[in-house]
Order: C-alpha cells, then sequence, then structure tokens
C-alpha cells in the first residue's frame, strides 16, 4: 500500500470522530433544544427599547406643557352633554321671524304644504295666488308654554300664548335669494314669537 493511501484510509477512519465532536460543539453552544415555530415568530424576550415605551406618556406630556393659541383660548369649554340641535333657517327680519328657504317659489309652495300635512296641521284654507295657508293651531299639552324660546329670550322674554285652537296664516314671499315663510295672526299681524318660532321650526325641520 503506498503512503498517500495509507493517508487516505486514516483520514476516513477519523471522519466519523469528528462529526460527533461538531455536534457535541454545536449542541453545547445553543445551550438548549431548538426553538418551535411559534417561540421564533412571537419570542417573549423582545427587548423593546426604552424610548419606544416612553412615547405615548411623552406625547400626552408636550401637548398638556403647549401653550394655547388665541383661538382655543377663545373657545369655551363645552361640557360633554350639551344638546346637538338640528341647525334652523328661522331668522329675526326686524320684529317679526321668518324661515328663508333656498327654493323655487312653486316648489315651496308645495313643499310647505307637504310639510304642514306631514305636521297634521288642519289645513282651513289654500291661497295659491296671495301664496298662503291657513291653518289651526294649537300647542300642545306636552309645550312648556311658560318658557321662553331662543328668540323669547333674545327680545325680552316669553309673550303669553294662548294654548286653545287659534287660526294662523303662512305667508310665502318671494326673495331676491328664496323664498321667506312668516307666520301671521287673523288679524294679519305677526303671530307672537313663541307661536312663529315653533311654526317655523317645524317647518323648516320637514323641509330639510
Amino acid at each position: 500500500m503506498t503512503v498517500n493511501s495509507e493517508v487516505c484510509f486514516k483520514m476516513l477512519r477519523l471522519l466519523p470522530v469528528v462529526a460527533a465532536g461538531l455536534g457535541l460543539s454545536l449542541l453545547v453552544a445553543c445551550g438548549k433544544e431548538p426553538m418551535t415555530r411559534e417561540e421564533a415568530e412571537y419570542p417573549d424576550n423582545l427587548v423593546i427599547p426604552p424610548s419606544l415605551i416612553d412615547e405615548p406618556e411623552r406625547d400626552v406630556e408636550v401637548a398638556e406643557r403647549r401653550p394655547r393659541s388665541a383661538e382655543e383660548e377663545d373657545r369655551p369649554d363645552l361640557p360633554v352633554d350639551v344638546e346637538q340641535t338640528i341647525p334652523t333657517r328661522v331668522q329675526a327680519d326686524g320684529d317679526a321671524l321668518e324661515l328663508r328657504v333656498d327654493m323655487a317659489l312653486n316648489q315651496a309652495w308645495v313643499d310647505t304644504g307637504q310639510a304642514l300635512n306631514r305636521l297634521d296641521f288642519t289645513i282651513l284654507e289654500r291661497e295659491r295666488d296671495d301664496l298662503r295657508y291657513e291653518i289651526r293651531y294649537a300647542p300642545s299639552s306636552e309645550e312648556e308654554v311658560e318658557q321662553p324660546g331662543f328668540f323669547a329670550r333674545v327680545f325680552g322674554g316669553a309673550e303669553r300664548v294662548e294654548t286653545s285652537p287659534q287660526r294662523y296664516t303662512i305667508e310665502l314671499e318671494q326673495r331676491a335669494s328664496g323664498v321667506a315663510l312668516r307666520v301671521k295672526d287673523r288679524q294679519g299681524q305677526p303671530a307672537p314669537r313663541e307661536v312663529s318660532e315653533r311654526l317655523l321650526t317645524l317647518i323648516d325641520r320637514e323641509l330639510h
């Protein structure tokens, strides 16, 4: 047997010993069994940098220390339970109230009649040429007639409102930008503010 053959033969005999030694070294280096798939994807010992842990608290502190702008200072701190009301188009025009709607006159006439029907008001007369509806109206028993409405508070308190059925006229008037609705009594005078505010607000909600 030649020298080279003897060397190769000895090396082949040593391979199992070398492989066993390498395997033992790897086990000792790892120190534990291989990680499962779940342990690899969701490690429990993941270290989060302290800067990331404190980030939300730092944002809150910065927001609290930030001075309020002039706009924020002027804005009142409203309570959480502030009642959300439907925006109204009822406006004061001199001594009277009127509901201003942005629509054509014919459409306003038809929509007002439909609104009165949905509100279950008794329509006594319809005068298309004069653009007026005559209705019968009385505050319901649930309405607090002694409590002034918004416009009554602005203009000096509540008026005494008759709670028995009364005749009122809803008049429509063409304006440069839309149509105005007003409420008048049987004498053709502006109805009490409490009545005008109630009727026009109810109609406005139906027209939205």
